[in-house]
């Protein structure tokens, strides 16, 4: 009887693992609690935003990466390239990204990522910027498949966390070497390779080939990473069913902060509640504490302006909004506007709350709806 109630246990974890699409993911000695991935976005995934996804997402968040540091800034002990290395401990586990050419900087750069007690050293060769490509770094390394073996092997040699590699489908439609370059990697000792399935020309536009991705997942030993156009669970779905290790996720983290927890309770069959309309000011509002406790007003202000024109996008009706906030003079300003459409979007069901203050280029602050979109949920299609 005992032997029947454990065959049946056992074969009805089967079958919910079965539903399951998220898995735990090891990269190198490092085991991730999961294999969804925040990207590295430059000017973005700075250590504010990368704990504010994990503290709106508590659990669901696999990996962190930082935003890219120069390597030449970084060794030449360039303070703000220090800063941007910086971390807190309730981001682990972490991985920071470095760009650049130079073989000797990029091992430097490497053993100061090691010794700042970071889990994961990340080179990048997908960044499509031409600032970054006419220097040598980013996408341009994929150009130069015999210099980047040379990297490769000289980082994997000096330092003993594990290394990963973000390329990108190619340079152009005519030349995607994204095979042969994670070849090569894999046979150099990078622990984990990530696509972005877009080539270098195309820089955003238009989607991402995950044809390629997946090609070359099914031909690699080592975890292979997918990115591009993953903005909701039934994206993410989709392409780790296309045999990829796991997904990264970056500007859909921008528009959507509650992505990750989306993914897991759809994995999961558990139920996800939409977060509210009010949520997006929460959420703004715990960005701005965050920022506030390190930054001066001016830079806090201007992260905040940024992120506030992709999340606020979930709101239908928020042009208005979105522009009081983008004007704001000072925190305190931005706090106050922000209640007020708080206000506003609580009572626009009922008593449909228009404040007072008045704008010269709109007329009115936050408009009046016709009806009760509370419901709804706007969700942007760029990733």
């Amino acid at each position: 009887m005992v032997a029947l109630e454990f065959l049946f246990l056992y074969l009805l974890l089967g079958i919910i693992r079965g539903f399951m699409f998220l898995s735990p993911l090891k990269i190198g000695d490092v085991i991730l609690p999961n294999n969804l991935i925040l990207a590295p976005m430059s000017g973005v995934t700075n250590s504010w935003f990368r704990r504010l996804i994990k503290l709106e997402n508590p659990g669901a968040v696999g990996l962190v990466v930082t935003e890219f540091i120069s390597i030449e800034g970084m060794t030449r002990q360039n303070e703000g390239s220090l800063r941007m290395m910086r971390f807190r401990e309730e981001e682990a586990p972490i991985s920071i990204q470095v760009f650049g050419n130079p073989i000797e900087r990029m091992v430097l750069a490497a053993q100061m990522i090691e010794e700042s007690g970071a889990n994961i050293v990340d080179i990048n060769c997908g960044c499509p910027v031409p600032k970054v490509v006419k220097k040598g770094g980013g996408c341009e390394l994929m150009r130069q498949p015999e210099h980047l073996e040379k990297i490769l092997k000289a980082v994997r040699t000096a330092i003993s966390i594990p290394l990963t590699l973000k390329i990108r489908s190619g340079w152009d439609e005519e030349n995607k070497n994204a095979l042969e370059i994670a070849t090569m990697a894999e046979a150099s000792g990078v622990d984990m390779l990530t696509i972005h399935g877009r080539t270098r020309q195309a820089l955003y536009r238009g989607e991402a080939d995950w044809g390629i991705v997946a090609d070359v997942a099914e031909k690699l030993r080592i975890p292979v990473i997918g990115s591009g156009d993953v903005v909701d669970a039934a994206s993410a779905k989709r392409y780790l069913e296309r045999g990829v290790a796991g997904v990264m996720i970056g500007r859909g983290a921008m528009s959507d902060p509650w992505i990750f927890s989306e993914i897991v309770a759809a994995s999961s069959s558990t139920h996800f509640e939409v977060p509210s309309e009010t949520k997006t000011i929460d959420v703004l509002l715990r960005y701005l504490s965050l920022l506030s406790a390190d930054l001066p007003e001016k830079a806090v202000l201007g992260r905040m302006k940024q992120f506030a024109t992709q999340v606020t996008r979930r709101v239908p009706g928020s042009t208005p909004a979105r522009r009081a906030i983008c004007t704001c003079k000072t925190t305190e300003e931005m706090i106050s506007t922000l209640e007020e459409w708080r206000e506003f979007l609580n009572g626009k069901s009922e008593t449909r709350y228009r404040p007072p203050q008045t704008s010269a280029a709109s007329g009115e602050r936050f408009p009046q709806q016709a009806a009760n979109l509370s419901s709804h949920r706007w969700r942007t299609n760029n990733a």
